[in-house]
């Protein structure tokens, strides 16, 4: 998804305790499409930030930075939240606790640990400079022995994947910095899945130098496609993966089925392995701009993202017109879909990028904002 360009004093409480503040500012926006007018607005309320009150049955986590993606950390009660740079500084990596909703931030930390694996990445250039991290889709793949690898998208100091190792074993999960994987000249990340046999697939979202690469959204026309990473093979493009807005990305356990999120498209696309190749299957339509995939606990797909149509994510300013968010529940044997929750949007929440069900409840990520939405998961 995209970054606005103008927000509110953040304050948050690292691993080490102490406190952070950043100003919230956009990278990816195309003012052609939002205007001046819409770059001056303060997007949220500092009142309504502070209050973190409950919207009837719609309750709240706050004190974060644009958490876009949620991801479980496997055989944790921890949500991984990647809280996105605005301004090209100031990401953050997030662990929420799922039972007590602690927030702790764990990346960018003081002292962070360095673990710098060079046989598997020795493109890399070397870790980020201080206070130099973009955070946007993120995946978290098991290793076992409370060890887990993470994929993080990238957009700050250069667009790459970042790799680092998270170690649940403690009191809270930590994280050691392992290797990067720059990006292609043209090419910006969104979604990322980490593969079984080492690597991993991106989506590629737009040129980051493209000023009308919202416009051409808005039109449906092409501005990326998907890529894959090996070690040993470096970077190459999935057959017939062109296309508008490409975003969130799902892997199936066996490695073997892929599903791409259009955005722009509302729709949810399926490929299958074939050797060493992937092949274009089916596309299954959701109704919304479909931006994060994230799986349930029943084997079903989970689409979130906007409930409105391009202009209006663009165009829309609080109070006047908010951006509703939805979740979508895609059955994969049937292909049929079936609206979960949905939710209308409050003066702290709009504009939902990610749905992940967290016991009873599907909590909404954003790409703005504050705060993490809570919604009751239909019985």
């Amino acid at each position: 998804m995209l970054l606005w360009p103008k927000g509110v004093r953040v304050h948050t409480e690292n691993a080490g305790g102490n406190m952070r503040s950043h100003t919230r500012l956009g990278a990816w926006v195309s003012t052609g499409l939002l205007g001046a007018a819409a770059l001056a607005t303060p997007l949220i309320s500092s009142a309504a930030d502070e209050s973190c009150a409950a919207d009837g049955t719609t309750k709240f986590i706050c004190g974060l930075a644009a958490p876009e993606d949620l991801i479980h950390i496997p055989d944790t009660p921890w949500v991984m939240v990647a809280g996105m740079a605005e301004g090209g500084k100031h990401g953050q990596l997030y662990a929420i606790d799922s039972k007590t909703h602690a927030v702790k931030t764990i990346y960018p930390v003081a002292n962070p640990k360095v673990k710098f694996d060079k046989k598997t990445y020795g493109a890399c250039p070397g870790p980020l400079p201080a206070d130099t991290f973009g955070a946007h889709g993120i995946d978290v793949r098991p290793k076992g022995k409370g060890i887990s690898t993470l994929y993080a998208v990238n957009h700050s100091g250069r667009e790459s994947i970042e790799i680092f190792e998270v170690d649940s074993k403690g009191a809270q999960p930590s994280l050691t910095w392992i290797g990067c994987v720059v990006l292609p000249e043209k090419a910006s990340g969104n979604g990322v899945v980490g593969l079984p046999e080492g690597g991993f697939i991106t989506t590629n979202f737009k040129d980051p130098a493209d000023e009308k690469a919202f416009e051409k959204m808005s039109a449906m026309q092409i501005t990326g496609d998907v890529l894959e990473w090996h070690p040993q093979k470096g970077w190459s493009v999935l057959p017939d993966s062109a296309m508008s807005g490409a975003n969130g990305l799902a892997l199936s356990k066996d490695a073997k089925t892929l599903y791409v999120a259009g955005w722009p498209g509302k729709d949810v696309t399926r490929y299958e392995r074939s050797g060493s190749t992937w092949i274009k299957k089916e596309s299954i339509g959701t109704g919304i701009l479909t931006d994060n995939l994230r799986w349930m606990k029943d084997g079903s797909l989970l689409a979130a993202g906007q409930d409105a149509n391009m202009p209006a994510v663009f165009q829309c300013r609080a109070p006047a017109c908010r951006v509703g968010s939805a979740a979508i529940k895609i059955d994969l044997e049937s292909g049929k879909t079936s609206r979960l929750v949905q939710y209308g949007g409050s003066d702290g929440f709009e504009g939902g990028t990610t749905a992940l069900e967290v016991g009873d409840e599907i909590w909404f990520g954003s790409f703005k904002g504050t705060r993490i939405a809570r919604l009751p998961a239909p019985k």
